[in-house]
């Protein structure tokens, strides 16, 4: 079967059971390396191997697992609509190494609110900031769907609810336009706001907040509300509904610490540390004991001596 062929068979598929547009660009990307790689759609396993090999340089290790979930859905998507055997299930999935993702601190976020000085750019930085939206549900946010407690996005995982504080709330209604025209509610001076136009307001305000790289953008802001979220107490299954993972596994992943809050943990909670407490506890109470004996001894005398 011819590649290109095979290709465009399977985006066609993918756009009739209506995926969005994004995800649908996802798989052309990845799977027009494969087309130019072979020609015709391969059939044996190493072809495959060879593939996963030559076109992503060694270490990254996403972006070659993208790569195999591209060419694994094509293959299965073919190889039972026509019945035929599928050499993707005679290769291993290439290894991902955890790594964990650049995030942001409480300070980070307080900084960036304070920096943000235009309306808009507030009720958006409020926005990311308090729920942690994708940045595509943030350029496609309608007034209609800013409710109390919570604002309804279109997400990758279809519409869902999500809860956002007062103060998020009123800085999206201070947006809206009262006469009812507005059909969005991020605008710029030539209509809605893209993701590309809110990742460039988000990079300014992050780079003028002195935040490093890499990843400046609105997904960074995503993951440092994960992250605070799981530190301050909140739990996996809330973030997941939050957030709009499909899958838990996605959620865990701002369960990760770094090596830097691994040790701060350490130091916070060795048996080391409450053994020295507890010694230091038993210390100070013996000496309390002698003074309180000190004490008592002193009064019995006074008392005595009053007694006479």
């Amino acid at each position: 079967m011819n590649t290109e062929t095979a290709v465009q068979s399977f985006l066609y598929n993918r756009r009739s059971r209506n995926l969005r547009p994004a995800t649908i660009k996802w798989y052309e990307k990845r799977l027009q390396r494969f087309t130019a790689f072979s020609p015709d759609l391969p059939t044996e396993p190493e072809s495959l191997e060879q593939f996963l090999t030559e076109v992503v340089p060694q270490g990254k290790d996403e972006a070659r697992h993208g790569y195999f979930r591209a060419v694994r859905a094509l293959y299965r998507f073919h190889c039972r609509r026509h019945r035929l055997p599928n050499p993707v299930d005679y290769i291993d999935p290439p290894a991902r190494r955890k790594k964990v993702a650049p995030t942001l601190t409480a300070e980070d976020m307080l900084s960036l609110l304070t920096r943000t000085q235009r309306l808009r750019d507030l009720a958006l930085m409020s926005l990311f900031i308090d729920c942690g939206p994708r940045c595509g549900e943030a350029a496609s946010l309608r007034p209609w769907n800013i409710f109390p407690d919570y604002i309804k996005v279109d997400g990758k995982t279809g519409e869902r609810e999500t809860p956002i504080s007062e103060e998020t709330r009123q800085r999206l209604l201070s947006l809206v336009s009262a006469d009812g025209s507005q059909d969005h509610v991020f605008v710029g001076q030539r209509g809605p706001l893209t993701t590309s136009g809110i990742y460039k307001i988000v990079r300014k305000y992050m780079e003028a907040a002195g935040i490093s790289k890499p990843k400046l953008g609105p997904h960074r802001i995503r993951h440092g509300f994960g992250k605070n979220f799981i530190t301050n107490g909140g739990d996996t299954r809330s973030l997941q509904k939050i957030m709009g993972h499909a899958n838990i596994s996605t959620t865990e992943i701002y369960i990760e610490l770094s090596q830097e809050e691994v040790r701060g943990k350490h130091h916070q909670f060795t048996p080391l540390r409450s053994t020295h407490a507890a010694a230091q506890a038993n210390m100070f109470g013996e000496a309390s004991g002698r003074v309180q004996e000190e004490l008592d001894e002193i009064l019995t005398k006074k008392e005595a001596e009053d007694g006479v």
